[in-house]
């Protein structure tokens, strides 16, 4: 009698088990609701009543939304997920965009020496002196450098597209008739958001939490096992049609600014036996005279996408006024 009744106990636990834990009803990978780990946490905390646990939720929701919002602690978040994401990842995400882009602003022919100009920024940045060179420029070999002109009647602006794809609009070129110097200022602040990788950083920013639990559970079923940092570059992929139109913040803008500047530099490292030098203080030049096209107001295209240009204006001065007589001697 003993034995029969050890086995059907035997039978019985399972059965029971099931029944009291709850948790194991749910599939497999799945979080609790709020309605189920609320209520054991202001346990634990010695919240008791709904009104008291409900107080204690919006003042939770309050603290991260201000954390997010007001410190640059999703900023943190940011970086640290590209990090994962290779630079080759950058290239193919790139030409995914530039599909989208060009279907909307044709390409047509280059009369304004883009591409030259952007090759020789890059070939500059290669072969400047290392004690002044941008540590940002360490990886520009990486990635696939394209500079070119799109159809755009209407639209006074620049793209920046991940991998090293830049375009101008002709209507930019048309409209403010640059010089060459400020063309390469134009390319060396398109390039700037490139290599701070402005556009992804958007991306995941504006959908971090998703993205992070997207590349943590992601699975395509091609047999090979992805990376943290391979998965996000796929999730990356769905957003490709437009991010070559998503607007930059004003420390973008800051950052590439200072980028051009450095590029614009480095075409002085080899001294008049370079073939040809862009003075920084073209950066300013290009920023005033898109001022003076929006009539003062910020109202255009360019100002939508590339925010703050009349503080910028300010900043490149006070960096110009900043440098020693012996670094301006240099720029003569």
């Amino acid at each position: 009698m003993r034995r029969r009744t050890h086995e059907a106990n035997n039978q019985r636990r399972p059965n029971a088990r099931r029944t009291n834990n709850s948790y194991n009803e749910r599939p497999s990978g799945s979080i609790p609701a709020a309605s189920i780990w609320l209520p054991l946490l202001t346990q634990r905390l010695g919240i008791k009543t709904k009104r008291q646990q409900e107080v204690f939720l919006v003042a939770c929701l309050a603290i991260l939304l201000s954390v997010w919002f007001l410190t640059p602690f999703s900023d943190y978040c940011t970086k640290l997920i590209l990090w994962t994401v290779p630079v080759q990842s950058d290239v193919t995400l790139g030409r995914e965009a530039l599909t989208s882009l060009e279907h909307k602003y044709p390409p047509v022919a280059d009369r304004w020496g883009v591409k030259n100009i952007g090759l020789e920024l890059v070939k500059s940045s290669i072969m400047s002196d290392s004690t002044n060179k941008n540590d940002l420029f360490d990886n520009i070999q990486q990635y696939k450098w394209d500079f070119g002109v799109v159809h755009a009647p209407q639209l006074v602006n620049a793209f920046a597209l991940p991998g090293g794809i830049v375009r101008v609009t002709d209507a930019l070129l048309k409209n403010l008739a640059l010089t060459n110097d400020e063309l390469a200022a134009l390319i060396g602040h398109e390039m700037g958001h490139v290599l701070h990788r402005h556009s992804q950083k958007r991306a995941v920013k504006n959908r971090l939490l998703s993205t992070i639990w997207e590349a943590f559970v992601y699975e395509d079923n091609d047999g090979y096992d992805e990376s943290f940092g391979e998965a996000v570059a796929e999730g990356l992929w769905k957003s490709a049609s437009y991010l070559g139109e998503l607007s930059f913040s004003r420390t973008d803008e800051y950052q590439a600014d200072d980028a051009a500047w450095d590029l614009l530099a480095s075409t002085y490292s080899f001294g008049r036996s370079s073939a040809r030098q862009y003075h920084p203080k073209s950066v300013r030049r290009l920023l005033r005279k898109l001022w003076e096209y929006q009539g003062g107001t910020g109202s255009t295209s360019w100002e939508s996408t590339h925010p703050g240009t009349k503080d910028r204006i300010g900043a490149l001065e006070e960096k110009w006024n900043s440098l020693t007589l012996t670094e301006k001697r240099k720029f003569v």
